[in-house]
């Protein structure tokens, strides 16, 4: 009995250990929460030394200074909306450990280096969520580095008052794959650079006053959809990447010196539908895009109107579909950069095509398709393309003159850019797209497009003495896709 006496001892040891493991463990899982405040803990720092893996640290009110290097994979929650101040220098907040929550601060005044790439918040472990914080007068404002599956949301990231040369990216994605980025308003920065990154998503934000609202570089299967970019030098600039969805978003006034809504150069497998383009220099820009043969872009479902250039190419481009898309009242529906054409893209699937404003056929079976092909082969265009200097005069009486000269006497007609056999008579506002932020009002813009259409109509029949009404004019109100 006595010599058992021993191993009983290290068995109830054993035991105890067990026991106290699990008591340690259900604290790690629960998490004990931790108070930054005068009758608390007296600074986020003080905080974190004393936290567990798991803790929520409640930071109430009050300012604290900068760096704040987070290390512990702990839930930090700003009641009150405390404030990290950097005054001017260096980097606000790093996080260096896997699934931190950083919620409900202000952060303010990083410092101004380029080099140093002072940022707002510098994320460098996976599964981090940052949310509902107001950054303010930062350089860069979040930087995912090498961090997978972050989360920013609901964020607002205002950058530093600078010359647009000399700022920093609002939101940097770098090699970190299955990030989100949700429900931000962005302003004031450069660009939000999503570069090396797979399956991103890029949902509800307002991007504006910035120089790209969006630019990727090699990437994979991302998501934009419902966000609202405007007036940005250029809305999204997509470049080397392949799998891109972007749907129900709105391009409002982006008019830099480029002025694109969208540009594409060397995406494959892009899928565009269901966006509004309004007030660009050009909605939409496509340089070697796609660019493997076996590929093709897809465009559909798209509402451009009033922008200088619907859509501008160069004439290498092919294997783009474009069906269902409304081209309404842009100074030119389709612009080439160099001498060609494109017609080595896809116009109209399954006998559907696009509504074309400037449209002059008919539809006399009533079927919605008009009976005879449109064909963008306007002189003055044509020669604006290779003179752009020439669109000064794109009202002029000359340029009526030499349209005029083209379609008497059909040797002086260009060859056609666009051929769409099976265009659409009436144009369609697509429905249903959220409204992020503030911007152009989807319901105004309706209306609007609506009496414009009205007033057209009656104008030509009043000028007609009561005659039958245009063809392209025949039912003006606004059809909403997918009623």
């Amino acid at each position: 009995m006595a010599a058992n006496r021993p191993a009983r001892k290290g068995l109830a040891l054993l035991v105890a250990l067990v026991c106290l493991g699990g008591i340690w463990g259900a604290r790690a899982q629960a998490g004990e929460k931790l108070i930054v405040a005068p009758d608390g803990y007296p600074t986020i720092d003080a905080a974190l030394a004393a936290a567990a893996s798991g803790d929520v640290i409640e930071v109430r009110g009050g300012i604290y200074g900068a760096p704040l290097i987070i290390e512990k994979s702990v839930s930090l929650l700003g009641v009150g909306q405390p404030v990290i101040d950097g005054q001017g220098a260096g980097s606000l907040v790093l996080i260096n450990a896997p699934d931190v929550v950083f919620r409900g601060f202000t952060l303010r005044s990083s410092g101004q280096s380029l080099t140093h790439e002072d940022t707002g918040i510098v994320i460098q472990s996976p599964r981090v969520t940052v949310a509902d914080n107001l950054l303010d007068d930062v350089l860069f404002g979040i930087y995912f580095a090498n961090a997978a599956e972050g989360l920013a949301q609901n964020n607002i990231i205002r950058g530093k008052p600078l010359e647009e040369s000399m700022r920093g990216d609002s939101i940097r994605v770098w090699y970190s794959d299955n990030v989100q980025l949700v429900g931000n308003d962005i302003s004031t920065g450069r660009d939000t650079l999503i570069w090396y990154a797979n399956n991103i998503v890029i949902r509800d934000n307002h991007i504006h006053d910035s120089r790209y609202g969006l630019h990727f570089m090699y990437n994979k299967n991302a998501v934009v959809e419902n966000n609202l970019i405007q007036n940005n030098a250029v809305g999204a600039y997509m470049m080397y990447s392949a799998g891109l969805v972007m749907t129900g978003n709105r391009f409002i006034h982006n008019r830099g010196a480029s002025g694109y809504g969208i540009a594409f150069k060397d995406m494959d497998h892009a899928r565009v539908t269901r966006n509004i383009f309004v007030g660009n220099m050009s909605a939409v820009y496509l340089d070697n895009s796609p660019s493997l043969y076996d590929e093709y872009n897809t465009f559909s479902d798209n509402f451009l109107a009033y922008n200088d250039v619907g859509l501008t190419a160069l004439p290498a481009v092919r294997r783009n579909i474009f069906q269902r898309n409304s081209f309404f009242e842009n100074h030119q529906q389709v612009s080439v950069q160099g001498r060609g054409s494109l017609l080595g893209n896809i116009w109209q699937q399954d006998g559907v095509g696009n509504y074309w404003s400037d449209y002059v056929g008919y539809d006399g079976n009533n079927d919605g398709i008009g009976d005879m092909p449109y064909r963008a082969e306007k002189l003055f265009e044509s020669l604006a393309d290779g003179q752009p200097a020439l669109r000064l005069f794109a009202f002029s009486p000359a340029s009526q003159a030499l349209d005029f000269a083209a379609a008497a006497f059909p040797s002086l007609r260009p060859d056609p850019k666009v051929i769409d056999e099976a265009p659409l008579m009436q144009y369609a506002v697509p429905a249903g797209i959220a409204e992020p932020g503030q911007g152009v009002s989807l319901p105004f813009l309706a209306a609007g497009l609506a009496l414009l259409g009205l007033g057209t109509g009656i104008g030509v029949f009043a000028w007609r003495g009561g005659g039958r009404w245009h063809s392209t004019l025949k039912r003006p109100d606004v059809v909403q896709a997918g009623a």
